[in-house]
């Protein structure tokens, strides 16, 4: 095959690729421009994910008469002019690619009036050429429009998540970007909804509580430590409080939103010995150094970032946020009274209305239980899910019941470690994992009850659920879905919701804690409606299970393992993990050479 230059066209194509991967990369390069141009005001219009149209609308300092056609060609740039300047970059974008590169895959048309000028231009670009170029009457600032994305590129689509998956990843993108600029008053708008709106008074508690909720927001501890060039600032969450996934981890260097392993494995060790394994915490950390000692050039996003020093960094990292928990910094949460200031005094406004809607008194806590209630007693009542009258003996039942041989036939051992039951049978001794044991009990009455489409809802007291917008938004679509497998929640405002109604296995155990990790972990997922409520059910059996590191009595541990006889599939969990496991006499005496 013969060398050829490509044509220009296969050429922004490919340049385009690596720039504009989905809807939320659009957007952030046009938002990245509004804050270099020193926007106070920024305004976000989507629709369909961003597919069928994105706008963002600035009061920055606007572009130029003779700069508006320029800005449109390729490595065109207003940020850098020569190698040095890339050494030391402080605004958010520098290659003079994202423009050129989203005009060609789009339908783009810009508006903008300089500060020093009197009117504005507008110019409307298809596949990135020209179509119409005008003067036009405009305020400061500018107004960028990209509609119908990759329409030129029909393969491009098929890559794309669905809407919805969509749509949260804009919303991310803009979460991120707020967060990072609590100076900035930004607006994100779906359709004719208005998703989210920051006040911009500088107050970077505000923009977290607009976008997380108070629950998280009151849990914060405030940081702040300097070491030489290096300076952190910023917020973790008390050790009570954590997630379940790193989804309230974000880190801002130098302003810019970027990931980083060495970060979260200075928030891991910091935080090994004060919080639960498996768990997070909540951390908004801004970190300033010197440009010339972080390189974001590796990656056309500008997400990835490497570090020289690494290790002086990461002693800093490390040393700041163990002292931010030590007795002499250490900070109380922040009550509600210390969100309370002229900023905020209508969000808290929102929240006392809502609990006056419901009811509730200040001093009620529903979702804490009396301390005798939390351990639960593990008995045939706690395993049944009605009277035994009312089972339906299906097939699989009488054929567990009546021509099943009996799993365990020997005496019960004892329990080790709080966490896996012994049998001795014998020459063998079985190990039964009572969390596995448990949760696949519940799953397979959970699945019968499905079968005959009777899982029941219990109803509650009402109880608020305030959920962080990503997920609030990711749910909302679900409700009905949520609705059919006994959780019934009412939505109050952009991302609070009210829970009616719990599946009935969850009655005696449910919090709002439990739900919340739940429904985070599937905001995430991309599923089907019926993968969605099987999905839901699962975790919420593994939920309601009774938790390793608890003792159980003889008569409980019967209990047990009596209802585990009666799965039809009692050596695995529903995810998949063994129930039990047996080891041999012969294999012990191995172990304390008995045996050769």
């Amino acid at each position: 095959m013969h060398i050829r230059k490509l044509d220009p066209r296969t050429s922004e194509q490919i340049a385009a690729g690596e720039i504009v991967e989905n809807p939320s990369s659009v957007v952030k390069e046009l938002v990245e421009n509004s804050l270099d141009a020193g926007a106070k005001r920024i305004k976000v219009f989507f629709k369909r994910g961003g597919l069928k149209e994105i706008t963002v609308i600035d009061d920055g300092a606007g572009i130029p008469r003779e700069e508006i056609r320029l800005a449109l060609e390729r490595h065109a740039t207003s940020k850098i002019s020569s190698l040095e300047d890339l050494q030391k970059i402080r605004t958010l974008g520098f290659r003079g690619e994202a423009l050129p590169s989203i005009a060609s895959v789009s339908r783009m048309s810009i508006t903008s009036r300089h500060q020093n000028e009197a009117t504005g231009r507008y110019i409307f670009l298809e596949g990135g050429k020209e179509k119409e170029y005008r003067e036009v009457g405009f305020p400061v600032g500018t107004r960028v429009t990209i509609e119908d994305l990759f329409y030129n590129t029909p393969a491009r689509l098929k890559f794309l998540k669905g809407v919805p998956s969509e749509t949260a990843r804009f919303s991310k993108i803009i979460h991120l970007l707020a967060l990072s600029r609590p100076d900035i008053s930004f607006s994100l708008i779906k359709e004719n909804d208005v998703l989210m709106e920051t006040p911009g008074d500088g107050n970077l508690l505000n923009v977290i509580l607009k976008v997380f909720g108070n629950e998280l927001t009151r849990e914060l501890v405030s940081l702040n430590f300097k070491s030489g060039e290096l300076n952190l600032r910023g917020y973790v969450s008390n050790p009570s409080f954590s997630r379940n996934s790193r989804n309230y981890q974000i880190l801002y260097i130098n302003g810019r939103y970027v990931r980083s392993q060495l970060v979260k494995s200075a928030l891991d060790r910091s935080f090994a010995s004060i919080i639960t394994s498996k768990r997070y915490p909540a951390a908004f950390l801004y970190l300033s150094l010197p440009p010339e000692n972080l390189d974001i050039n590796i990656h056309p996003s500008k997400i990835e970032v490497r570090f020289h020093q690494e290790e002086l960094l990461r002693t800093f990292l490390e040393q700041s946020l163990k002292k931010a928990f030590s007795p002499g910094y250490f900070v109380s949460r922040l009550q509600d009274k210390d969100l309370q200031n002229e900023n905020n005094s209508l969000l808290l406004r929102e929240k006392q209305e809502f609990k006056k809607d419901l009811f509730i008194k200040e001093t009620t806590k529903y979702n804490h239980y009396p301390e005798s209630d939390l351990k639960r007693e593990v008995n045939e009542k706690h395993f049944a899910w009605e009277d035994e009258k009312s089972r339906t003996k299906s097939g699989s039942y009488l054929r567990t019941e009546l021509f099943t041989e009996r799993l365990f036939n020997g005496p019960i051992s004892g329990q080790v470690f709080a966490t896996y039951i012994i049998i001795q049978e014998g020459d063998k001794l079985i190990f039964v994992d009572q969390h596995a044991a448990h949760e696949r009990i519940l799953w397979e009455k959970i699945r019968q009850k499905e079968r005959e489409k009777e899982i029941h809802a219990q109803v509650i007291l009402p109880l608020p659920l305030e959920l962080p917008l990503l997920v609030a938004e990711a749910i909302r679509d679900k409700m009905d879905l949520l609705k059919d497998i006994g959780l019934e929640m009412e939505q109050f405002g952009n991302n609070t919701f009210i829970i009616r109604t719990v599946p009935f296995f969850l009655k005696d155990i449910f919090t709002t804690e439990m739900l919340m990790d739940i429904l985070e972990e599937l905001s995430t997922l991309s599923l089907t409606d019926k993968e969605f409520q099987k999905e839901t059910l699962l975790r919420l059996s593994c939920k309601a299970a009774i938790k390793a590191n608890n003792n159980l009595s003889i008569e409980e541990i019967k209990s047990l393992l009596t209802q585990l006889e009666k799965c039809e599939n009692p050596f695995f969990c529903p995810h998949g993990r063994p129930v039990m496991i047996k080891i041999e006499k012969n294999e012990l005496e191995k172990h304390f050479k008995r045996r050769g």
